[in-house]
């Protein structure tokens, strides 16, 4: 990678930059902070006799703010402006810095079965989440098809189908491919079910995670609430944790959402699309009122949760697995073999439930599940209706009352 010029005035980068910005819909006042702490920096750059930026000037920029007082907000936006100026430096415009999965594109040839199918999916009730994975599926797999000479469907044959299966390395996959093969036998599109040819991968089947009320209280004094990112942080820890709410929603949470006069919170559930509604504990609901007034970023966005940098974009759900998994880390609660995401406080808040005497009914409904039998998942930690179905221990006879006795050995 060559920098473009090696002798660059921090106007021109300025420029390139404020321009990106535009174009990626930053709001105003993104553009505004933008422009001042580029000032800032020809201000430094203009003290210390720099003509032309380089990365080794952003470096000592930045060196220079530690010796500062600010908040620790502030020196984050100028870390991000100097990344961006380096980006603009090198490529030309700066880099998102979320990661991004590779797409597979699908086939030409397989477009409109691509469309025929999904809308099938659609038809037979699934959601958009599984749609877009279903998508992805089909995409990868007639990849995998062509790479092993198969380029059409009148040539798919089991050689084509174990060939392309072994070149599939996720198995989370085998049952979307299935499921494809299916459909093309069950619509005529091959002359026979193939399906068979996919392994079945069992789930291992694992307990919830949970943690007892003392530790979950202590995660909850963990953020430092005199910070705009302790609030921030405190408040999503109390939706999981009190209220049982679904990352992915507490990421979709929007002003609209929130009736903070009635003391509630309603909004369409990602994962099963069914509405949802939930009343505000007061503690939950002071949590999210002291973040939206003395801690959230004064941008021009609907989400209630934000990055609190440049381009301060919504929190995303490997945001929210950092800020719970961080505060594990803070409090020292013992995760080994446990998980430590915001999933586990939800399955914690079940379990409680479960155990202090809560209909699984009553479960159900706070947690949002549409299915009723999903909370057996959580009926097998509770120990109260557990030890009512415990069977008595028989008392030794035969030769196992002999072992015992040190009569016989093994």
């Amino acid at each position: 990678m060559d920098i473009l010029n090696c002798q660059t005035f921090l106007s021109d980068l300025g420029e390139i930059l404020l321009h990106r910005k535009e174009e990626l819909k930053c709001s105003a006042s993104t553009i505004r902070m933008c422009k001042y702490h580029l000032n800032r920096l020809q201000i430094f750059m203009n003290i210390n006799g720099f003509e032309f930026y380089t990365p080794d000037i952003g470096v000592l920029f930045l060196t220079s703010l530690k010796c500062r007082k600010g908040s620790q907000q502030k020196k984050a936006e100028y870390v991000a402006l100097i990344t961006q100026l380096n980006d603009c430096l090198i490529y030309g415009y700066f880099k998102s810095y979320h990661c991004r999965k590779i797409i597979v594109s699908t086939p030409t040839q397989y477009v409109d079965l691509e469309n025929q199918y999904l809308k099938w999916c659609e038809e037979k009730g699934n959601v958009p989440s599984t749609i877009k994975n279903k998508k992805s599926a089909f995409s990868k797999w007639f990849c995998l098809l062509e790479s092993v000479g198969c380029s059409s469907l009148t040539e798919i044959n089991p050689g084509h189908v174990t060939g392309a299966v072994l070149k599939e390395h996720y198995t989370g996959n085998y049952g979307y491919i299935r499921e494809i093969l299916k459909y093309l036998a069950q619509n005529d599109l091959v002359k026979d079910d193939l399906s068979i040819l996919i392994p079945k991968q069992k789930r291992e089947y694992h307990l919830p995670t949970t943690y007892d009320k003392d530790e979950r209280k202590r995660l909850e004094m963990a953020p430092d609430r005199t910070t705009s990112i302790g609030k921030r942080d405190y408040a999503i820890i109390l939706l999981a944790n009190r209220l049982g709410i679904r990352c992915i929603d507490i990421c979709h949470l929007t002003f609209d959402n929130l009736n903070l006069d009635d003391s509630i919170i309603t909004f369409e559930m990602a994962k099963t699309k069914e509405p949802y509604e939930i009343y505000l504990l007061d503690d939950v609901k002071s949590a999210i009122i002291d973040y939206i007034e003395n801690g959230r970023p004064a941008i021009d966005d609907k989400h209630i949760f934000t990055m609190h940098r440049s381009p301060y974009a919504p929190i995303s759900r490997n945001t929210i697995y950092g800020i719970v998994s961080k505060v594990f880390r803070q409090t020292g609660i013992d995760t080994s073999n446990k998980k430590h995401g915001a999933h586990s406080l939800r399955s914690s808040l079940a379990t409680d439930m479960v155990n202090t005497g809560e209909t699984y009914e009553q479960t159900r409904k706070v947690l949002g599940h549409r299915d009723p039998n999903a909370i057996r998942h959580y009926a097998r930690l509770d120990r109260k209706k557990l030890r009512l179905c415990a069977l008595e221990v028989r008392e030794p006879s035969g030769y196992f009352e002999r072992f015992l006795n040190g009569e016989v050995k093994l």
